[in-house]
């Protein structure tokens, strides 16, 4: 079976976030701990119950977003351990919520250093996060500005400096596949995507999909997500990567731009329609 699920806002409490999902009919979620862009992370009230509640609603897995206002690829000492501290603290905080994935995005050079230098960097914060329990995920990235991490044969520097443990996997994001340069129009753009995917990291390795349509032409390196056909996906490609994960068992997360519950309900009929077709 393919596990659907979304991106939900945890602003109401945790319950309400799980009710929400309920409501919604998903099958697996995707939420952040604490604020992606700053300030103190709140404490987690309602973390002992989270284990009983992700049961009863029949939820997993439970991918906790890491926050976007550290950079793990920082070649900057104090900036680096920072990072480290930050994501330490994030796996400690999905392991309080019952979680089961930590989705990290590599990050960007600082200024001077090389992108192998950012990404050897990314590789040592992978690392530094093995020494708590837990898995990480490691999120492609649309390659804007100066971000690491958007091609396959990048990432694969970072999962063989990692080595062969099952606790790090890949978190594909059509999305940024599609701004890095990736095209996802035809069911042979898809088929070569993955035989790339596998080439350099391994299709075994990916845990996960963000299902996000791109609002911005391909090649444009710029991370701007559409609602599912508005932006520059392919009917036959979305429904050949949907197949796939149900071949390998990838649970597929939507994360619909913006608060609009219609086009997020719209996103999900589409994907219900697909998955019924297979």
């Amino acid at each position: 079976m393919i596990r659907i699920g979304a991106q939900v806002s945890v602003a109401g409490g945790m319950q309400q976030t799980l009710e929400e999902a309920e409501q919604m009919g998903l099958d697996c979620l995707q939420i952040f701990s604490r604020s992606p862009v700053g300030g103190q992370s709140r404490g987690l009230p309602q973390s002992k119950q989270m284990a009983q509640w992700l049961a009863g609603a029949q939820i997993r897995p439970l991918f906790v977003h890491a926050p976007y206002f550290v950079n793990p690829a920082a070649t900057d000492e104090v900036m680096h351990a920072k990072a480290c501290q930050v994501l330490g603290d994030e796996m400690r905080r999905v392991r309080h919520l019952a979680g089961d994935f930590l989705v990290v995005h590599p990050g960007h050079q600082q200024t001077g250093a090389s992108s192998i230098e950012a990404l050897d960097a990314f590789a040592d914060t992978v690392i530094s996060l093995l020494t708590a329990r837990g898995r990480v995920l490691i999120e492609n990235t649309a390659g804007q500005g100066k971000e690491v991490g958007s091609s396959f044969e990048d990432l694969a520097r970072v999962f063989n400096a990692v080595g062969k443990t099952s606790r790090v996997g890949l978190m594909l994001d059509t999305a940024h596949a599609m701004a890095w340069g990736y095209p996802l129009t035809t069911a042979n753009d898809w088929k070569l995507l993955c035989s790339l995917i596998d080439e350099n990291i391994g299709l075994a390795r990916v845990r996960g999909v963000h299902l996000n349509d791109s609002l911005f032409p391909i090649g444009s390196r710029r991370d701007q997500h559409a609602a599912l056909l508005t932006g520059y996906f392919g009917s036959k490609a979305l429904q050949d990567i949907v197949a796939t994960a149900d071949e390998y068992n990838w649970p597929l997360i939507l994360e619909t731009p913006g608060k609009n519950a219609a086009a997020r309900a719209a996103d999900l009929a589409i994907l219900r329609n697909i998955i019924a077709g297979l």
